[in-house]
């Protein structure tokens, strides 16, 4: 499996009317009990060997607690064989906080705030973070040294030539009307998308977890497809990868999804027309056609949404996109 992408809270300092989690100050995270619980439902490195896991928010740093417990317990888990990142905007990472973080085997740092919608005081950042990074020997990731160096670091945001640039229709981002994406955006078919997910023994496989709950792709389809607090990422794959509307998901075909349940797929290529984007026929194609397929009790705050009287009259009256603003974080965080 080459990654994990684990949204361990989504509390953060920030409230960017971009996320796509509704992350902001106060938001939920997981307990360390339930961190324990959802790492020990992580595949056997014996059985499957995971490349990395990519530990995120909100913003990790909010609760240092909750980030190097999940460091030391994945480290005891899955030994060196797997490479631990940490994604963050940058706010709270200073000297110590790095060193802590290098001690605890991290391998790759990423500042993924470096765009127009963060708050200046965050992208100002950039200059003393590059020199924090390479006064610890740290290389940017990208560079020809990364290979043989003992940590990397990278910066990136939601910038027109990211794969996240016209941003996912998600969150804030749907809600404030800011996601630009239309059916030429295969969101699905991309890295971070649902394609490969299920393929956990070859290359180019990544799930996305929030909180506790499972995704295939890190937009999120409208419900879970699991939960590690009470079931196996693998028995979770393993399930999915029985029914054909997950393997459309994992050809990176939303489409295709229903053929099986007579929905064709040009019929599916006309709503998605109709609604704005794929992301958006996915959700309507759950909530319309597959509902079975949803997962109840999910503890994350999109899950426990009533997708039928909410999420899908949106998409039905899908917002103009606004030109964002010069940066709109609105709250600072207090403790």
């Amino acid at each position: 499996m080459d990654s994990i992408y684990w949204v361990l809270s989504r509390d953060c300092n920030q409230r960017c009317a971009h996320c796509y989690n509704d992350s902001e100050p106060g938001a939920p995270g997981l307990s360390l009990e339930q961190v324990d619980h959802c790492i020990s439902h992580l595949p056997d490195p014996a059985e499957v060997e995971v490349e990395r896991i990519i530990l995120s928010g909100g913003e990790v740093l909010v609760w240092p607690d909750l980030l190097f417990h999940t460091l030391q317990r994945l480290s005891v888990r899955l030994g060196r064989r797997t490479e631990l990142w940490v994604q963050t905007n940058g706010d709270l990472l200073d000297e110590s906080t790095l060193d802590r973080l290098l001690a605890h085997n991290v391998k790759r740092v990423d500042v993924s705030s470096m765009d127009s919608f963060h708050p200046r005081s965050t992208t100002a950042r950039l200059g003393y973070l590059t020199e924090l990074f390479r006064s610890r020997g740290m290389v940017p990731a990208a560079g020809g040294e990364a290979a043989s160096a003992p940590a990397t670091f990278g910066f990136w945001g939601a910038t027109p030539e990211q794969w996240i640039g016209p941003l996912w229709p998600r969150g804030r981002a749907r809600t404030h009307g800011l996601s630009a994406a239309g059916p030429e955006h295969k969101f699905c078919g991309m890295w971070s998308g649902a394609r490969n997910f299920l393929n956990y023994h070859g290359p180019g496989s990544e799930i996305n977890l929030q909180l506790g709950d499972v995704y295939p792709c890190c937009p999120m389809t409208c419900r879970p497809i699991g939960s590690l607090l009470g079931e196996s990422l693998i028995s979770i794959l393993d399930r999915c990868a029985r029914h054909p509307v997950f393997q459309a998901l994992n050809e990176g075909k939303p489409e295709t999804m229903g053929e099986s349940m007579g929905v064709s797929a040009e019929y599916a290529r006309e709503r998605t027309r109709e609604l704005g984007n794929e992301c958006l026929w996915c959700d309507e194609f759950f909530t319309t056609h597959a509902t079975r397929l949803l997962m109840p009790g999910a503890i994350t705050e999109r899950g426990a949404r009533d997708l039928e009287s909410e999420v899908v009259q949106i998409h039905r009256k899908r917002p103009e996109p606004q030109h964002p603003p010069a940066f709109v974080a609105t709250r600072t965080f207090q403790e």
